[in-house]
């Protein structure tokens, strides 16, 4: 896959750790020029960035809260001006509970921040997206959605219903946009070895290490996965090689949902 994003615009939410942080690493190394969206993590943003740069690649930084309408429009402006138009968009911006609760015992906050961050930013970036998009070359629009979007994971309802709306949402797009040459798709990851993970793991009986060896466990193949590992399949799915493929939500977890 080496430099099969050459020429390619790509703009990543969630873009400064984790999932999102090895996808613009993996894209910026194909050839591509790299937005990467941040919020908390700006200075991390940065840092990658900064070493983008020094391997001779184009990389630029977009702040902004996307739980919030307006500032989630800004950075779709701002992403489209830095990049000098838009190819691929993947929405990786993603937060989870740190403390997990049946539905009823579910706060109303965790609800509408969940939908908030996952799924109404992925719409709300694509709908301002899309546009710019259509002018560009082979687009391709990724979310990062995860397996919990489809099987329940118990005591988590929020994040679990977030995740399935993004799957369908990128399945609408696929269906609006089809015959314009536009693809989307979905990558539904099994338990990935990140700062957002390692946060749930923590909450769990017996701490952050035996959290991590639960969840480990979790899957058939006998451990969890790297953020590379996600990085890869999304850069097969946002290149050529995967241009007769949309509609798909593409599970990377190890076979957790074959059983």
């Amino acid at each position: 896959m080496m430099k099969s994003l050459e020429g390619r615009r790509a703009y990543v939410t969630g873009g400064s750790s984790g999932i999102g942080a090895a996808i613009v690493e993996a894209f910026a190394n194909a050839g591509a020029a790299v937005a990467i969206g941040a919020s908390k993590r700006a200075r991390n943003a940065e840092v990658l960035a900064d070493r983008i740069r020094g391997k001779g690649g184009t990389a630029h930084v977009i702040v902004g809260d996307l739980s919030d309408r307006a500032a989630t429009d800004a950075a779709a402006k701002a992403a489209i001006q830095a990049l000098g138009g838009l190819d691929i968009f993947v929405h990786c911006a993603g937060i989870d509970v740190t403390k997990t609760a049946p539905t009823h015992e579910t706060p109303d906050d965790t609800w509408d921040r969940m939908m908030s961050i996952h799924l109404t930013a992925a719409f709300r970036l694509s709908k301002a997206l899309i546009p710019e998009m259509l002018n560009g070359t082979k687009p391709s629009i990724l979310f990062i959605g995860s397996v919990a979007g489809v099987v329940a994971w118990q005591d988590d309802v929020a994040y679990n219903v977030a995740k399935a709306g993004l799957h369908h949402l990128a399945r609408c797009i696929a269906a609006d946009y089809a015959r314009q040459g536009l693809r989307a798709n979905a990558i539904a990851p099994g338990v990935i070895d990140t700062p957002l993970t390692r946060g749930y793991a923590s909450g769990m009986e017996g701490g952050e290490g035996q959290g991590m060896q639960v969840l480990a466990g979790l899957h058939p193949i006998g451990r969890y996965a790297t953020p590379d590992e996600v990085a890869g399949t999304a850069l097969f799915l946002s290149s050529d090689a995967a241009g007769f493929i949309t509609g798909v939500v593409l599970p990377v977890d190890g076979g957790m949902t074959m059983i």
